[in-house]
């Protein structure tokens, strides 16, 4: 889910947080897209853009939106990450299938 304006400001309206205009952007400009579809959920945006809010009334945010490059550059380190992080996933996933595989062949079920 990619949040616009009206989600931003119902979730800040209804958590009681204030949600100045630069910050707004800034949220848009921050969550513009997804690793992949459906990757955030409503609930956890909101608990994402309560945080934001939180820590921006603290004045711990900083709401500078980088430029269009920068953001290209930056959205590709997170990708990059992202595919690290998936693999390390997939590598225990595909022991997980060889534990099982090997004690279903041991007890002859496969």
């Amino acid at each position: 889910m990619i949040p616009d304006r009206n989600f931003l400001r119902r979730c800040a309206h209804k958590n009681q947080l204030s949600l100045p205009l630069e910050l707004e952007d800034w949220l848009l400009v921050h969550f513009e897209d997804e690793p992949y579809e459906d990757f955030n959920t409503a609930s956890v945006l909101e608990d994402m853009i309560c945080m934001y809010c939180q820590s921006y009334e603290n004045g711990r945010l900083d709401v500078a939106i980088p430029d269009p490059v920068t953001r290209l550059k930056e959205r590709c380190e997170d990708l990059k990450d992202l595919i690290t992080d998936l693999r390390v996933d997939i590598s225990y996933l595909q022991g997980l299938c060889d534990d099982y595989e090997r004690i279903l062949k041991e007890h002859g079920l496969l």
